[in-house]
């Protein structure tokens, strides 16, 4: 083989324009929908996606609750599509702060995804899960 060969590397091209995942309006994500029933028991209803993206408005919410009507608080859950691990990361962050609080936070609905985050953690005890499998 005579020839010589040069490889300049993969085709350039532009990158698609970031088109984010946050819509019109402060505070609003895209696939994250945060709905709370206030009382002396506080329920915070979450529905769609909690990820990377979504995870920091969802902190921001729930904080707030626990600021503004109580430390103790239910997380119904059962609307969630998808939860990573900085979701599972949202739930620790604000179970701490409401600990610090004399406070506790329980999830008392949760999606099959939310539930399979919860147990391959190993945290469905601290977030007092429904129906759960643990033993011990």
């Amino acid at each position: 083989m005579t020839g010589v060969f040069s490889w300049s590397g993969p085709p350039r091209t532009n990158p698609a324009p970031w088109t984010g995942r946050r819509v019109r309006g402060p505070g609003k994500v895209r696939g994250l929908n945060v709905h709370t029933r206030p009382g002396d028991q506080p329920i915070i209803e979450v529905g769609g996606e909690i990820d990377v993206h979504s995870a920091a408005e969802l902190r921001d919410q729930l904080l707030r609750v626990i600021r503004r009507h109580s430390p103790c608080v239910a997380l119904d859950l059962d609307d969630v599509t998808f939860m990573d691990w900085a979701g599972v990361e949202v739930l620790l962050a604000t179970r701490r702060r409401a600990g610090l609080e004399g406070g506790w936070i329980h999830v008392v609905r949760a999606s099959p995804c939310v539930r399979r985050m919860l147990i391959l953690a190993g945290l469905e005890r601290a977030f007092a899960l429904p129906n759960s499998t643990a033993t011990g």
